[in-house]
């Protein structure tokens, strides 16, 4: 990809920035839309999770600049959706056990 911006710098410039603000965009409505919205409806929206990872992804490996691609991590819903998971099957095996 790097050597696209050694041709067409501006272009690339462009898309990459476009893929950075559809991230940010995701991010904002998941992280700070989402829970307005649940306050204000009584009951929980989720926004976009994980699609703020997948555009931070996507604008770091079409960066000249690969260590971008660590940005996705800021957006750690698909980072703790693992955790999530396992935290989940431990409860159901400890209710399994406390029931028998």
């Amino acid at each position: 990809m790097s050597s696209l911006y050694e041709h067409y710098p501006i272009v690339m410039w462009v898309i990459d920035g476009v893929f950075w603000m559809i991230g940010v965009l995701c991010w904002i409505i998941t992280y700070i839309g989402a829970p307005l919205e649940s306050r204000k409806l009584g009951h929980h929206v989720s926004g976009v999770p994980g699609v703020a990872f997948v555009f931070f992804l996507i604008a770091g490996y079409f960066s000249p600049n690969k260590w971008l691609m660590l940005t996705a991590l800021l957006d750690f819903s698909l980072t703790y959706l693992p955790v999530f998971l396992l935290k989940e099957q431990l409860k159901k095996h400890l209710k399994k056990a406390k029931d028998e």
